[in-house]
């Protein structure tokens, strides 16, 4: 309706011109012919006087006529504004009454729907079977993160990630008095599990959150020692003072404006726990990393089942204070997430009811929408990119990547289409650095992306220049690259090393040697600094601003680069977007750091390249039962930071599929 009056005042204002236009065509008319009068000879001479007055009679006549067209014109032109006008109050006055209705009819659906939800059944799903342990603030891989979104929760929480759009979660969303104060209330009635080690359920207070906090502001382990693993300590330690003037509390400060402060209340690595877990089980998180006794939260979900070779179980938490339209949340008894890294078990587990929701590669998803036409099919972005990295450690001195000439060579001659295609079956699309480019405009355009060297289409040029640059930097034919493969990629993807293995081979005439590994053997060689270079991996990110992600992994020392690179004009830029508030202007930032890290900005060339070659983000294809009703935002993007929306997730248990008790 908006667009019809749009075309109408369009349609008004072309036809009012033209008829304004007309009448003033004729004005000029008849002012030129006015401006003759008086041109004759003296008064006495009556014959050439009585001449020219009837010149001037029948000079007048056509004048008055054309004034009298004129005025009819203008008439017509102001009666023909008035209907449209008319028309235009009546349209807006429809459009008025159909958004009324369409508005009533959206609170009579919203409505229905409350009355629909219901309570009860066991929501399961898939999850590749990846596990580094219960630690809130030291684990990093996929599977802890969606286990910790379902039971843990922090202080703020992302609620739509396409805003974003963030919401109260333990605390109220904070009070920002001032560009260096933040005041978190701690008034939304969160309590801990009634189990140990706080039984009886007590409260969230100011104290649990200065200590979860403090925790990743020190970033030592149970000896006092510096840990690395501490992805996002380094936001952390941009916290000036932390002050609890009461229990429901805290005041935290820092040094001046920040823009990425808030990222420690709602991204990775946030998640609460209670100060008696920290106590208690800061060695053990590392030493017991399958023990899921080893939880304290304010969550939706309590774990109660763990089995790294199956699945982890979690049940409704009784005390949980949130609600929905008025019904107390979660609305599910249990949650399972069944570690299937099968494709063929997942789709088996599927079509026998095994699985409530499955995420799928391409091509079994449109075989089970063949078979299963009303079930519901989705397409999401997975935020994780595939990467390769290299390691710019100068203390190593087996680094075979210092000069930035060879991983420049090696990001040129990457496919990026044929590493989707192998991958993704095609599902995905190329990206430029870690945070997915697809939205929220931090990252270069699609249509651009397909233009740059590493990117084109065409690989002839990238692997031309690609092969001087290997000459010039030393690399003979034949020369032999220690690369890191994790385990679980390879399993999922049998054959994506030696995919790589080739392509460099022919492209670049170099070898590989291929050293497969579990995720906590390859961070363990990133803290150690002897990271040989990897391929493929998956490497984590936010949705939208990398501002925090990139003060965290491009400042050199910070606790997030763990591979040691180190451009000060890439430095100053993710710094100054730290202390900029202006998103706009950190936008432009980013993109100049983009272009940097690509070896695209002519002021360096290749002397910034960055640390990761991004190949590209795959899209998740994924299907569920039509008994299972998710929330609409939980369908946008595959998200390892979650925004806990899986406590909305409500089964009809009337319906016919509905498969009941299940194992």
């Amino acid at each position: 309706m908006e667009r019809r009056n749009y075309w109408q005042r369009m349609r008004r204002s072309r036809m009012s011109r033209r008829a304004l236009l007309r009448a003033s065509g004729r004005a000029g008319v008849g002012a030129a012919g006015l401006a003759l009068v008086g041109c004759g000879d003296d008064d006495d001479d009556s014959q050439p006087q009585a001449a020219a007055q009837a010149q001037q009679q029948d000079q007048a006549q056509p004048q008055q006529a054309q004034q009298q067209a004129m005025q009819q014109q203008q008439q017509q032109a102001m009666q023909q504004q008035q209907a449209e006008q008319q028309a235009e109050q009546q349209a807006q006055q429809q459009a008025q009454q159909e958004a009324d209705a369409q508005e009533q009819a959206e609170q009579q659906e919203q409505q229905a729907a409350v009355a629909e939800r219901q309570y009860g059944g066991n929501y399961s799903l898939n999850i590749i079977p990846n596990w580094d342990g219960f630690d809130p603030h030291r684990a990093n891989l996929a599977t802890p993160f969606h286990v910790f979104n379902d039971t843990l929760m922090r202080l703020n929480q992302i609620y739509n990630n396409q805003g974003p759009i963030y919401a109260a979660s333990i605390a109220s969303l904070p009070e920002i008095p001032d560009d260096e104060t933040y005041i978190f209330r701690f008034d939304q009635g969160a309590k801990f599990w009634d189990r140990y080690p706080t039984e009886g359920g007590r409260a969230f207070t100011s104290e649990d959150a200065a200590a979860n906090i403090q925790r990743q502001i020190d970033s030592v382990d149970a000896n006092g020692e510096p840990d690395a693993r501490f992805w996002r300590a380094a936001l952390y330690q941009e916290t000036a003072s932390v002050d609890i003037p009461d229990e429901a509390t805290l005041i935290c400060k820092t040094d001046g404006p920040n823009a990425t402060y808030l990222e420690t209340t709602h991204m990775g690595y946030s998640f609460m726990t209670s100060v008696e877990a920290l106590e208690l089980w800061d060695q053990q998180w590392i030493d017991e990393q399958t023990n899921v006794e080893l939880m304290s939260g304010v969550g939706p979900f309590i774990p109660t089942e763990f089995s790294p070779e199956s699945h982890i179980h979690m049940v409704r938490n009784p005390d949980f204070w949130q609600t929905l339209d008025g019904q107390q949340l979660p609305f599910l008894d249990s949650m399972t997430w069944r570690f299937l890294g099968d494709t063929t078990a997942q789709e088996t587990a599927y079509r026998t009811g095994a699985l409530d929701d499955v995420s799928l590669n391409a091509v079994a998803i449109e075989g089970l929408e063949a078979d299963f036409p009303d079930h519901i099919r989705y397409d999401r972005g997975v935020v994780l990119p595939l990467a390769m990295r290299f390691n710019y450690n100068v203390d190593w001195d087996e680094n075979p990547w210092l000069d930035r000439r060879v991983p420049y060579a090696f990001h040129l001659v990457m496919d990026r289409n044929e590493i989707i295609d192998f991958v993704y079956l095609g599902k995905g699309k190329p990206s430029t650095q870690q945070h997915i480019n697809w939205y929220h405009g931090w990252s270069l355009p699609q249509e651009e992306i397909n233009t740059l060297p590493g990117y084109r289409p065409d690989k002839d040029a990238d692997i031309a220049e690609a092969r001087q640059l290997l000459s010039a930097a030393g690399v003979e034919p034949g020369a032999s690259f220690t690369m890191v493969v994790a385990d679980i990629f390879e399993g999922l993807y049998p054959g994506s090393s030696e995919l790589y293995t080739n392509m460099y081979r022919k492209a670049l005439e170099v070898e590989s040697e291929i050293e497969i590994l579990p995720y906590d053997g390859i961070t363990q060689r990133l803290v150690e600094g002897r990271f040989p270079g990897s391929y493929p991996i998956w490497v984590g990110s936010g949705t939208g601003d990398p501002t925090g992600e990139w003060n965290s992994r491009l400042v050199f020392g910070a606790s997030g680069n763990l591979t040691h690179y180190n451009f000060q004009p890439v430095e100053d830029l993710v710094k100054t977007m730290r202390v900029t508030l202006d998103a706009e202007a950190r936008r432009e930032m980013a993109l100049e750091v983009t272009y940097i890290l690509l070896g695209e900005d002519e002021r360096y060339g290749i002397d910034g390249f960055g640390d990761f070659a991004i190949m590209g983000n795959g899209i998740d294809t994924g299907m569920y039962w039509p008994y299972v009703n998710v929330p609409e935002r939980s369908l946008n993007v595959w998200e390892r930071e979650g925004w806990h929306w899986r406590k909305e997730v409500w089964m009809d248990t009337t319906h016919p599929d509905f498969p009941g008790e299940r194992t």
